[in-house]
């Protein structure tokens, strides 16, 4: 299949975010009602009007989100376009030893025999970097015949896996290495490197570091955009446009389709109760919207009064004696209901920001010599982050 070159295409993805940043910067979570709610009454009113069962479906199903929103936004209506990528197929049918998957999630485990069904055998020593406990090394290891290493920071995640590689008699290899800081060119030179959901600044460094190493190939799939030191994202590519937060980078990620029932109520418990406390807050001291940091999840567990409580004390806020907290919980899911159906403006653009991510370390490790391929290696059901990076260094 062939494809846009990735420099015009990330060059339309670019000027697309940047054109509609009026769109997906504001956050309604933080703002109750972002300006683009008064330049759309009727989008902003069909978006409150959705009840629960279409609001789910739009939030599982983008392009259905997005042909609803582009009748009032036609411009949305190319994102399906703008965002569209191949599967990578399946280049090896050899059967997955089930037996190397012990303790290991099974969902966990498809992502990684799918991703080894999207790759070649590079025929050369493989460096598995930020692997935990080396499962996809030791996926690789065992079907190829060929020397992992396995890149990871936490000694027990390190000791677990030499257990594991030991009892599973795999040609591999631990190493305690932080990536971010550490020399890792002897396990990229001449090594085929692989990275399964390194999260944020650990994929990142892996891209820059490849830009200067001696490698004939490589694997990425990334994860987490959003986690990193920098307060504001820097492209590879330095003549683009977007000028983004590492907050505005939650946007890419922002999916809750691995989600158990559980897990998202839990969450929606959060969110509501996080936006009763901004406005009984505001009540009190008016401002705008002040995030705090992440609030433990025992507080949940102990009723509204308790949350609120322990988090005013802890943000050293003053709660009158005649709270009514009954009240404010009850805004804080109005103000819940509301931010959802909103939101899915927002969710629009999740694939344009993530692809926009992509499609930077693309052309970046182009100009650095490799030929570059970005494809899906999975169904998004499976995770979400499903773009797979692969390169081959130029002859």
């Amino acid at each position: 299949m062939t494809h846009m070159p990735y420099d015009l295409h990330l060059q339309q993805l670019d000027e697309f975010l940047v054109e509609h940043s009026s769109l997906w910067q504001p956050q309604p979570f933080k703002t109750t009602r972002p300006a683009w709610c008064f330049s759309h009454p009727e989008l902003t009113q069909a978006l409150l009007d959705l009840d629960d069962a279409t609001l789910h479906h739009y939030e599982s199903c983008q392009d259905a989100c997005i042909a609803f929103i582009s009748a009032w936004l036609p411009p949305l209506a190319q994102i399906s376009t703008l965002t569209a990528l191949p599967e990578s197929g399946q280049t090896s049918g050899d059967p997955v030893p089930v037996h190397l998957n012990t303790g290991m999630p099974g969902r966990k485990w498809q992502q990684i025999s799918a991703l080894y069904r999207s790759m070649k055998n590079p025929h050369q020593a493989i460096t598995e970097w930020c692997g935990g406990k080396g499962y996809l090394g030791r996926l690789l290891s065992t079907q190829w015949q060929q020397p992992v290493t396995t890149l990871e920071i936490d000694l027990q995640l390190i000791r677990d896996g030499i257990t594991l590689a030991t009892k599973h008699k795999t040609r591999q290899q631990f190493r305690q290495v932080d990536v971010c800081t550490d020399a890792c060119a002897p396990y990229l030179d001449h090594h085929y490197p692989v990275a399964l959901h390194a999260c944020g600044d650990l994929h990142r460094e892996l891209v820059k570091r490849l830009a200067h190493s001696h490698t004939t190939g490589f694997s990425i799939v990334p994860c987490c955009y959003h986690l990193g030191q920098a307060q504001r994202y820097t492209p590879l590519n330095h003549h683009l446009q977007l000028n983004i937060s590492r907050e505005e980078l939650r946007l890419a990620v922002n999916e809750t389709v691995t989600a158990r029932h559980h897990e998202i109520e839990k969450r929606d418990q959060d969110s509501a109760w996080k936006l009763a406390f901004h406005q009984l807050r505001q009540s009190l001291v008016p401002m705008e919207y002040k995030p705090f940091k992440p609030v433990p999840k025992a507080w949940l567990n102990d009723g509204f009064e308790s949350y609120c409580r322990k988090l005013s004390a802890r943000e050293k806020l003053y709660l009158p004696a005649a709270t009514d907290f009954s009240h404010w919980e009850q805004i804080g899911y109005q103000r819940r209901h509301e931010v959802v159906r909103l939101q899915l403006l927002r969710h629009c653009f999740k694939r344009v920001l993530e692809l926009w991510l992509v499609m930077d370390m693309a052309v970046y490790l182009e100009a650095h010599g490799y030929f570059v391929n970005i494809s899906t290696f999975c169904d998004r059901t499976l995770t979400p982050r499903n773009i797979l990076l692969q390169g081959a260094a130029r002859p």
